[in-house]
């Protein structure tokens, strides 16, 4: 079950470039950045183990993005 919901990621996409967006593609989106979003979140946990915290912070969350945009993507 996708986070998000596909018709604000519609809404987003058209403000953002102004395309139309069909069903399809939006829940697709959300797939996608459900994905994106768990592999960093779990980057960022372990940013923060590493730092010897208990609470994910910004910068954990910053460090995890940078991180995975360095990373080839698998196929």
């Amino acid at each position: 079950m996708a986070e998000f919901s596909p018709t604000t990621l519609a809404k987003l996409v058209r403000r953002v470039t102004g395309a139309r967006v069909s069903p399809k593609a939006a829940a697709e989106l959300g797939v996608v950045l459900e994905e994106y979003g768990s592999r960093i979140s779990q980057e960022a946990v372990r940013l923060c183990e590493h730092r010897g915290a208990r609470t994910v912070s910004d910068s954990d969350v910053r460090a995890a993005v940078s991180a995975a945009r360095r990373k080839p993507q698998a196929p």
